[in-house]
């Protein structure tokens, strides 16, 4: 059974190791579960643990610092396989995080490129491309780490959070360039090239992307958000009033805004956020006129993490006229968590309307 299923392999590899991504990658997505859960931050950072370790043996194996024991000389030939494994894993895990806090119109090119730092590492050429790319895709799940875990710590976003990130980042990548550098006493240059200058490199890019709004705002994420005629609190749920057909299942509510008289637009929004996190949402407003997007308003919503289905909460809007609108919700650091559109167009009509109403 065992032959037959190596000779399947090797007669079908590139299916096969496609195969292996994508049944990983939805692994990953029903196993993950809560960001702020204690048992995945530990399995992050058991994984980071071990890639730092098994890199700088490799990269110590390689200027002649390391020699394998006799009796380990067979397991230390997959230690490249299974440093790729873990990060893999770990580019999984952070890719999902990313993709579930990203508004697409800001992020889009920053989550493909993370998908495709996810390819490379499962392509052949690249897993025996050496300890440098290893060490490069090692620094990126470190500051990724730090990235959304500093800011679940201190529950809130902001520059002191994220530059609270970028240092323990930077503390761990220290600890582990000083431990090669007594290793390696006569091959400090080696061990910047391998160690310092990937980390540095991939510190200073995530700092420019911050800073021009552009990472996503982990740890928040965005799991609903549509447009109604009417949002109310009844209890402990919430009635959402929608006229959209049935058949116009891809629209968010009421996408399509038939609007008459004295009528409301509602945004409604279901955002994750951790136990014990405070963070302060705008909503806003843009109306598309002759000179592009303008911004019509912006409104406040407070937010408290902790509930397992997200924080619910809704926003409305008197004044509009017909056309284009845009409604997104921005973070206190300026980052926009998520973002609909819609259409208002006038309802003359006076008759009873259909509706139907939806419990949250």
């Amino acid at each position: 059974m065992f032959e037959r299923a190596k000779a399947f392999y090797d007669k079908h590899e590139p299916a096969c190791t496609a195969g292996f991504f994508v049944a990983g990658f939805l692994f990953d997505i029903l196993a993950v579960g809560r960001i702020d859960r204690l048992h995945n931050i530990i399995h992050q950072a058991t994984y980071l643990t071990l890639c730092a370790y098994l890199t700088g043996l490799e990269l110590r194996e390689t200027y002649g610092g390391f020699v394998p024991p006799a009796r380990l000389k067979t397991a230390w030939r997959y230690h490249v396989g299974a440093t790729h494994f873990m990060l893999g894993t770990l580019l999984n895990i952070y890719t999902l995080f990313y993709f579930k806090s990203a508004s697409l119109g800001t992020s889009l090119l920053f989550l493909v490129a993370l998908a495709s730092l996810i390819g490379v590492n499962e392509l052949k050429p690249f897993k025996n491309s050496g300890t440098l790319l290893r060490m490069s895709l090692f620094s990126l799940c470190l500051v990724s780490y730090f990235t959304y875990l500093v800011p679940t710590l201190m529950g809130r976003l902001g520059a002191l959070p994220f530059l609270g990130s970028i240092a323990g980042a930077s503390a761990c990548a220290a600890l582990l360039a000083w431990r090669l550098h007594a290793r390696l006493p006569e091959q400090r240059l080696a061990v910047r090239r391998h160690a310092v200058y990937p980390f540095a490199a991939v510190a200073a890019l995530f700092s420019i992307l911050y800073f021009a709004k552009v990472i996503p705002p982990v740890p928040l994420s965005i799991s609903e958000i549509g447009v109604y005629h009417g949002v109310s609190r009844q209890d402990d749920h919430f009635e959402l009033v929608s006229t959209r057909p049935e058949w116009k299942f891809w629209q968010r509510g009421d996408q399509t805004f038939l609007a008459r008289p004295r009528d409301l637009l509602y945004c409604w929004a279901v955002v994750f956020a951790p136990t014990d996190f405070r963070e302060r949402l705008m909503v806003r407003w843009q109306f598309h006129g002759p000179d592009g997007w303008v911004d019509s308003d912006t409104i406040p919503m407070p937010i408290a993490g902790g509930r397992d289905g997200g924080w619910r909460g809704f926003t409305s809007k008197a004044n509009y006229q017909p056309g284009r609108w845009r409604v997104a919700i921005i973070t206190s650091d300026g980052r926009e968590l998520g973002r609909i559109d819609l259409t208002v167009i006038p309802d003359e009509s006076t008759g009873p309307r259909e509706s139907r109403t939806l419990l949250r």
